[in-house]
């Protein structure tokens, strides 16, 4: 079993910044630290106390920084026995004025994860799980009146399973990344289903059955007029057959699923809205491996046209070393951009640019990113995180602001 705290690390997102810090190219150590010769702006003090992993989340034109822990960072590419301590206060940050304003302490702790958060205008939804020392598994669902300054504790989809958070058609969608039992390959009996919250009632109610099911890579992206369901086949003997995405989207009015023609894509884990399409801007691919191989390598990064049932691939890119220190923690997108990784994808123009050398010295791990369109333009924001060899935990928020697209 995996321990609580490598469960925990793996959730925010550390694991995909290790690649970052270990033989990254450094600053060098005589220029001036709040330099913008790299193209990342320091930004202003945040009234929060170092901390590693926080939740970051755009609301409107502020990204709130929320939670987090303070305890002793897991170092990199080790795994920590113990749970971390989880905060509960927050900030919010204005990129336009590069100021800060303190939040209302969350009635919980709050740890940061891949898809525990949702907004619907001014209110961000959000599930944490803390593990205490007895072994038992909290979770917490609240949300976040922005514009009112004011927390709410509300019912929990469920206690047993791991849920990711969307937006579909301006209601809450709880869903689960995989139909596995126990990470065993074999599906669940029967198919738990997946949930949408009613905020008026503070009630679940289950969505319609999806046609995918069985599956695993689950990815429910939410659109203004329904969602979009990418997953792939959970099948007994999995890699004899390339586990391409498989797509359906769903009416929530009618509650109805329409199937979408398969992509010879390798899973839905990675993509994201962009405006009316969908993207996943992730770097490589797979051919199977010598066992099982297909017989073509097939990639991980393709668009989706979810209107026209289109499938599309992306440009190609330079050739990279994994560790060349070009690296943001995650993916992030806006209105028209895809930060993934060291690259920057202009939708509309399918032109790939590269993300400027990371604002440190040496190796960071445990930021959190989020991203902001603005009125100024596109923000890329990092804060906080650990810095290592030290383990020294930082208070420090760094911006880059996307270039206008030429």
């Amino acid at each position: 079993m995996t321990p609580p705290r490598a469960r925990w690390v793996a959730a925010t997102g550390l694991v995909a910044l290790l690649a970052a810090g270990c033989g990254a190219d450094a600053f060098d150590p005589g220029t001036d630290s709040d330099s913008t010769e790299s193209g990342w702006e320091r930004v202003a003090d945040a009234p929060l106390s170092p901390r590693e992993a926080p939740l970051t989340v755009t609301v409107g034109d502020s990204i709130l920084v929320i939670g987090g822990s303070d305890g002793p960072p897991c170092p990199p590419n080790a795994g920590c026995a113990g749970p971390p301590e989880l905060l509960r206060d927050g900030a919010a940050y204005d990129p336009v004025a590069d100021a800060w304003a303190p939040i209302s302490d969350a009635p919980a702790p709050v740890g940061a994860g891949p898809d525990t958060a949702a907004v619907v205008g001014d209110t961000v939804y959000l599930l944490s799980t803390q593990y205490p020392a007895d072994g038992a598994l909290l979770r917490s669902f609240l949300a976040y009146d922005a514009a009112a300054d004011s927390w709410a504790t509300l019912t929990p989809p469920g206690a047993d399973d791991w849920w990711s958070l969307t937006t579909v058609a301006g209601q809450i969608v709880a869903y689960l990344s995989s139909h596995e039992t126990g990470g065993s390959g074999a599906a669940r009996d029967p198919i738990p289903p997946d949930l949408v919250y009613d905020a008026v009632t503070d009630t679940w109610s289950e969505l319609p059955p999806d046609p995918l099911a069985p599956s695993f890579d689950r990815r429910l992206v939410g659109t203004d007029d329904g969602a979009v369901l990418l997953t792939s086949d959970l099948v007994p003997d999995p890699g004899v057959d390339p586990p391409v995405v498989r797509a359906a989207t769903l009416d929530p009015a009618s509650g109805t699923w329409s199937r979408l023609p398969d992509g010879d894509v390798l899973t839905g884990i990675g993509f994201r809205r962009v405006g009316n399409v969908l993207v996943s801007a992730v770097e490589g691919g797979a051919d199977g491996g010598e066992t099982n191989n297909w017989g073509r390598r097939i990639p991980y990064a393709g668009l989706l046209d979810p209107v026209a049932g289109t499938w599309s691939e992306l440009p190609e890119r330079a050739e990279r070393d994994s560790l060349d220190g070009f690296m943001v923690p995650g993916d992030v997108s806006g209105e028209r951009t895809v930060v993934s990784g060291a690259w920057v994808l202009d939708v509309p123009t399918l032109t790939w640019s590269r993300v400027p050398d990371p604002p440190e010295d040496g190796h960071v791990q445990g930021q959190a990113v989020a991203l902001a369109d603005t009125a100024d333009g596109t923000t890329v924001f990092l804060w906080g995180g650990s810095r290592w060899p030290d383990g020294e935990l930082v208070a420090e928020g760094w911006v880059w602001r996307l270039p206008p697209p030429g």
